[in-house]
Formats: C-alpha cells, structure tokens, sequence
C-alpha cells in the first residue's frame, strides 16, 4: 500500500511532522508529496537524518524504513523560513495537493494524509480556499463530503465545515442531516465494520434548545 502525504504549509509544523513520520518503520510505502530540500533542510534543523527515495510508481510497492521516505517532487517557489509565512508558496501547496489527488484517482497512491495547511496565506495570494474537505470535494466533483474525527471508541461527525460562525444556524437543514447520517450510517457498517452503529445528534444551541427557549432549531429542524 502506498499512502501519500502532503506536509502542507511549508513554513508550520507539517514538514516536521513527516520527518518525524518516517523515522519509524512502516508496513506501507509513505510518499511525501513535497520539495525534498524542505524535508532535507528541516531534518537539518532537527537533528535528525532522513534518506530521501525518489518516487517511482511503476517500481513496485515496498515497506518504509527506519529514517527513510519515498518523495515525490513539488518545488517551492520561495525559499522558506520556519514560522514565516510567505504567499509566493502558496501554488506550492496546492500542487502538492493536485499531485496526491491524481495519484488517488489513477490509482499510484492508495490513499492521502494532509498536514495542516495555513488558509490565510493561500486567501492572502489570491486564491479562495477554506479547506481541504472542500478542496477535495471540488476536485473530485463529490456533490456531498462529510468530515468526520475519529479515535479509538468514539467518531465525532461534522454536519457543517469551515464556515464563519454565524452563519451555520443557517446552514443546518433536515435535507442537509439526513445526507450525513445516511452516509455516516452507510461508512460506519461497510468502512469501518460496525453492523450496528449508536449514532447520537447534538443539539445546536445551549441545553439543545432548552424546549424553544434558547432557540427554535432543535424543535423546527
């Protein structure tokens, strides 16, 4: 299995987290989808060595080893200074994203992990982003996409994503709920093999509503 990872934001924590990713061994190949001198500069500054493997993907699939990762290159276009955000870099990051996607889609790469991304900056150079869900949601043509935070013995699903505060009363309809829980349901049984899955539904406002008191979605939604 091949799982492809993209640090995200060149400058934050993302490039540390995949150095610190492939020091261990792994039971699948792991492919960074990033500039290599990044990765090489950071684990400079880290202390840590780290072999690079430039990606093939007709070479056949291979375990991750200790201090060892598979790259597959994106270039920056701006050098990068840790915690110093710069908008020219902003591409970058999108093109790391690109490349997992059409690798997922044709089939090179078997799944993607995304580092956290910085959306501001992205916004800052004149592209409109609010997330990776909806990124991918966009560039995969998915009408519907569900974010879901999962660990062990509880899995917390998100009805709305990235949206400014106010605005997700708004948002939160019956057409909208039903679509999540049919696909939560469906994930649940046949992804995670759970036959029969507790599904609970937070309430929106303060004491789900307090009966109309303080709010009326509870009871009209």
């Amino acid at each position: 299995m091949r799982l492809a990872i993209t640090p995200g934001e060149p400058a934050g924590i993302g490039p540390d987290l995949t150095i610190a990713i492939a020091q261990q061994a792994q039971p699948y190949e792991l492919v960074a989808i990033c500039d290599p001198k990044l990765l090489q500069q950071r684990a400079g500054a880290l202390g840590l060595s780290l072999n690079i493997i430039p990606f093939d993907a007709s070479a056949p699939h291979r375990k991750s080893v200790e201090g060892e990762i598979s790259v597959l290159a994106s270039h920056l276009k701006a050098p990068v200074t840790p915690g110093t955000l710069n908008t020219e870099n902003a591409d970058y990051v999108l093109n790391t994203l690109d490349l997992a996607i059409a690798g997922c889609k044709e089939g090179s790469l078997d799944a993607m992990i995304t580092g956290p991304v910085q959306k501001s900056v992205i916004n800052d150079a004149g592209i409109v982003f609010s997330g990776h869900t909806e990124y991918l949601a966009d560039k995969t043509n998915t009408k519907q996409v569900v974010m879901m935070l999962a660990t062990k013995g509880l899995r917390v699903t998100l009805a709305t994503t990235h949206l400014p505060l106010r605005d997700v009363a708004d948002q939160i309809t019956p057409a909208l709920l039903r679509n999540v829980l049919h696909i939560v349901q469906h994930d649940l049984r046949h992804v995670f093999g759970i036959p029969n899955p507790n599904i609970l539904v937070c309430g929106l406002n303060p004491h789900a509503g307090e009966g109309g008191h303080l709010g009326s979605e509870e009871i009209e939604i």
